[in-house]
């Protein structure tokens, strides 16, 4: 069993994440054994988390950082983590709140004019 479950944060996530299934179904299936063990193991090449107005996202009244999962060179996940809580048996989740064919725009520093 996963220590973390993944969950859409909405329908336009759940969306790219089937567009993602139908153009990189293996890159798309490691990621899914990565996020599901450890998604918040930063991996310079692969896996990081978000800064400045990025960092964090509210998420049912809880502030959770985000971090970003390379699944090809230009696709993308961008998920909150919600921890899970050894005292309570709470399994933790992986808010997935974009999966994205592209590389998104607002962390692309050629396309970042802020």
């Amino acid at each position: 069993m996963s220590e973390y479950e993944i969950v859409f944060g909405g329908v336009a996530a759940e969306r790219g994440w089937r567009d993602l299934k139908a153009t990189a179904k293996n890159a798309l299936a490691d990621a899914w054994d990565y996020l599901t063990v450890h998604p918040t193991q930063f991996d310079s090449s692969r896996c990081y988390q978000l800064k400045g107005n990025l960092a964090t996202v509210v998420v049912d009244g809880k502030v959770l950082p985000v971090w970003q999962y390379k699944v090809t060179d230009g696709a993308r996940l961008r998920y909150a983590v919600d921890e899970p809580n050894p005292k309570t048996k709470k399994q933790g989740r992986v808010i997935l709140l974009e999966a994205s064919p592209s590389h998104p725009n607002d962390t692309d520093p050629s396309k970042n004019f802020r």
